[in-house]
């Protein structure tokens, strides 16, 4: 019996920093504690502008959530200086980072920053990475992508079916690139190009999450690379069912030996636990405890233990995986005990072939029964199946 093998390796790692890049220039003598705005009051969110879920606003203390609302209020004209309180160095970064990382439609924004200070007056510009015309041009675009995929969604008060639909479209529909850092690092390249490397990955993320109406955080840190040492990294973390999890597309999208990708669910709703077993040095650490909304969970195909008596599951999870139209089928397993019994019952005892006859018997699909690939992942305990089909 001729047994096909599939390796698959990790996505590349694009280190991506997010912080920006400032600078400060100061015409004449002023008195800092002299305030040009009342930072007395504590600032609210906007609602009219960006993302409806700006947590990396709710992290800046209020000269910081000032500034903020300055900036963003006025960005999307594209003016070339905008008036804002004084601020420090620290608070600018600070600042700037969450601009960038709660609005994803900000795609327009470069990584440079200023401050310019004359007498009492403090203004902020920064980089624009197209012209005001080619901004208008692109927004159109990517508000008419958001709305089409926004119109395909099967039932969009199930906020998981519509997380994973977001999750499928971005990976079917985005191959992972470094060509071009300043559009492949923004939704726009992710979305419109088809291409963009981790940032964009999970900024398109955010932005139809955020359409969508799923609570969700640009998180970034660092991920191992798979042929050395970790690389920054960026993913999101998402808030279902008062739940938080976390949502890595880019690892979603992996490349395999020969250069091509397939799509898997090995970080969708993953908890910290897992997540750490790969990503490190999280920018913030939610309470990702949860396995309640995970994909292997949520669709059957995680089991707490083995035996003979699961293969009819676990071959009637194989139809519908492929009448999904996913060509590889994933199983995950609680622990390494329950990992390596199904292991050994599927491929040393051979069973993987009973599954495939099962598969067969149950359904009109042309599918060979002694012959197949598979993968199997010892880190996360994960089995994957990739069935072979009769040449027509």
């Amino acid at each position: 019996m001729k047994k096909f093998i599939i390796r698959l390796f990790g996505a590349v790692i694009l280190a991506v920093a997010v912080a920006a890049a400032i600078s400060f220039v100061t015409d004449g003598n002023r008195d800092s504690s002299d305030p040009i705005t009342d930072t007395s009051v504590e600032a609210t969110v906007l609602t009219d502008f960006g993302s409806p879920y700006k947590f990396w606003f709710s992290r800046l203390d209020n000269d910081g959530k000032t500034a903020y609302n300055m900036i963003l209020s006025s960005i999307y004209s594209m003016p070339s200086e905008i008036p804002v309180n004084r601020i420090d160095s620290e608070t600018l970064d600070e600042v700037f980072y969450a601009l960038l990382n709660d609005n994803p439609d900000l795609f327009f924004v470069g990584r440079k920053c200023r401050l310019r200070t004359h007498g009492m007056k403090t203004s902020f510009s920064v980089d624009y990475t197209v012209s005001k015309d080619n901004y208008l041009k692109m927004k159109a675009e990517l508000d008419s992508v958001c709305d089409k995929i926004a119109s395909t969604h099967t039932d969009k008060s199930d906020l998981w079916q519509t997380e994973l639909e977001i999750h499928d479209y971005i990976i079917d529909n985005c191959e992972y690139s470094l060509e071009n850092s300043v559009l492949g690092s923004t939704a726009y390249g992710a979305l419109i190009k088809g291409e963009a490397a981790c940032e964009g990955y999970a900024k398109a993320a955010k932005l139809l999450l955020d359409a969508a109406g799923i609570e969700n955080v640009l998180i970034s840190g660092y991920a191992e690379n798979g042929n050395g040492p970790s690389g920054a990294h960026m993913w999101n973390a998402v808030r279902l069912g008062g739940n938080w999890y976390n949502l890595d597309c880019t690892w979603d999208d992996p490349v395999d030996e020969n250069g091509g990708q397939s799509k898997n669910y090995l970080y969708f709703n993953v908890d910290n636990e897992t997540l750490s077993l790969t990503h490190s040095e999280f920018s913030h650490t939610f309470d990702c405890n949860s396995l309640q909304e995970n994909y292997f969970v949520r669709t059957g195909a995680y089991f707490e233990n083995y035996d003979r008596s699961k293969e009819k599951t676990l071959a009637d999870i194989v139809i519908k995986e492929i009448k999904a139209g996913n060509d590889t089928v994933y199983f995950r397993f609680a622990d390494k005990k329950t990992f390596d019994e199904a292991i050994n019952d599927l491929l040393e005892n051979e069973r993987i072939y009973r599954i495939l006859e099962l598969t067969k018997k149950s359904s009109d699909l042309k599918i060979l029964t002694n012959e197949t690939g598979y993968f199997t992942d010892e880190e996360h305990f994960v089995f994957a199946l990739a069935p072979k089909f009769e040449q027509e």
